[in-house]
Parts: C-alpha cells; structure tokens; sequence
C-alpha cells in the first residue's frame, strides 16, 4: 500500500494571520493529480490541518469548504497537532504494521517540546494567538507578524525549531517502530539509525503552508519512500484573500478514528 502523509496546512479563515498560501480548488488539484501520478491509496494528514489558534473550525470550513469535503470524500486519516488539538475529533497517531512485522508509526511530533506537547504550554501559545488577532487589524503589526513568520519557517535564514530535540524524540519512539513519521517542524528530514542491529528510519514530512506542497510517499511493504516538494513560495504579507463563500451550516464530519467521513 501507498500512503502519503501531509502535515501542517494550517487553514485558517485567512482574515489577517493566515498562512495556508492555497485556493481550495488549487490545492485539491494538487492532491489529486499526486493521488494519481503515484498510485496513492491512503492520504494521512498528520497534524495542523486546521489552525484554530487562529479560527474557530466553522469559520475554517466556510473558507475552505471544498478542500475539506474532499478530504472527507477521499477517506483521508486525520492526526491531531498542537493547532487543532482542541477538536473532539480525530487521533494522536497512526499506526500500520506490514506483513513482515514492520512497524509504521506516525503523528504529528509535538509531544517532543514542552510549549506544544503539554496543555499548559498549548494555554500559554493560545493566550499568546489571542493577543495577535487583537492587534492584527494595524498592517505594522500583521507586517511583522509575517516577517517573523518568513524568519521562522527559515525563508529569511533558518528556521526556529531545534531539529536535534526533535530527531532525539524520534530516537526514542525508534525503539519500538522501525519508521517513524513526524511534522511539526515544517522541514523534511530524513534519518537512518541502528536499534539492536535493526535499520531504523526518522522522516519529517515538512509542510503545505505558505503555498508549499511537500509530503512523503511510503511504500508500508518495502518501507521505500520518496518525497513530493512544490515550493512556489512568495511573501503573504498584503497577498491576503478574505473572499467570503456561502456555504451549508457545518457539522464536523470528523469520527474519532480518525478519518474523515462525509456526514
């Protein structure tokens, strides 16, 4: 089986903070030509798909009506991350093991720092998000919030996370699994290592924001995988589309397992 793993989309209502950088349609063009092109039978979307640090979920699916129900549609794997862990909906992580034994575990990595892994360090992001969109309606201050967000996500040099705490987190699930797939860091890494005398393998699945297409592709068989990176990145600040769409009034069509599936 194929599955390709996607993280960090980040959608958001895309009034004033938004990041996500995608039109619905275009992206579910994206998707889909990737689904075809490379035989994928499973989509999973490890994490931050919806950014409710910066929208409340209706106003996410009213923005991003299609995409959502596309993913529905497609019976795509949901993971939870430190943006969308408030959603009654979905799971911690996912789990495949092939026909030899092989292990395949994947979520969305924040557990591996304090800030994002604990409830009281997602209060204090949350606080911090709230003061944002209080000041976000001055264009100084969504100004310098995109360029300290271009610093961070390392188009301005490098980016803010420390890969090594999260590579060490990785070591650690290791020892149980035999690849472990995380987010979170919006950078695509990849990582060999030896558990008594076992190859292991480390991969970070990078992001699909700021207009960015990047995930991997796993071969759960043969443990084979290759990368998908479409970078077409420019600057959002003042690129910001508050187009409204009338939509149907929504009920998360998320189940607890996970995967989403249509209403």
């Amino acid at each position: 089986m194929n599955i390709l793993v996607l993280s960090d989309l980040h959608m958001a209502d895309n009034q004033h903070l938004g990041t996500f950088g995608w039109d619905p349609l275009h992206f579910i063009g994206k998707l889909e030509a990737v689904r075809k092109n490379h035989a994928v039978d499973q989509v999973v979307l490890n994490g931050d798909i919806f950014d409710l640090y910066k929208s409340n979920y209706n106003d996410i699916f009213h923005r991003n009506k299609e995409l959502i129900e596309y993913l529905d549609d497609i019976g795509s794997v949901f993971i939870k991350g430190n943006h969308d862990h408030a959603l009654e909906f979905g799971q911690e992580h996912f789990g495949i093991v092939n026909s030899k034994g092989e292990k395949i575990h994947i979520e969305h990595g924040h557990r591996g720092d304090f800030i994002n892994g604990t409830s009281c360090g997602r209060l204090l992001g949350n606080l911090l998000y709230v003061f944002l969109k209080t000041v976000s309606h001055f264009s100084v201050t969504r100004k310098l919030y995109f360029w300290c967000m271009e610093h961070d996500e390392g188009f301005r040099g490098h980016g803010k996370y420390n890969s090594y705490k999260y590579l060490k987190y990785a070591v650690k699930l290791l020892h149980k699994y035999d690849m472990v797939v995380l987010g979170h860091t919006h950078k695509m890494e990849f990582h060999d290592t030896y558990w008594q005398s076992n190859k292991k393998r480390y991969i970070n699945s990078g992001s699909c924001s700021f207009g960015r297409f990047q995930g991997i592709i796993i071969d759960t068989e043969t443990l084979c995988h290759y990368t998908i990176k479409i970078d077409p990145y420019r600057s959002f600040v003042n690129s910001q589309n508050t187009s409204k769409r009338s939509t149907r009034p929504l009920k998360p069509s998320f189940v607890n397992n996970g995967r989403l599936v249509p209403v």
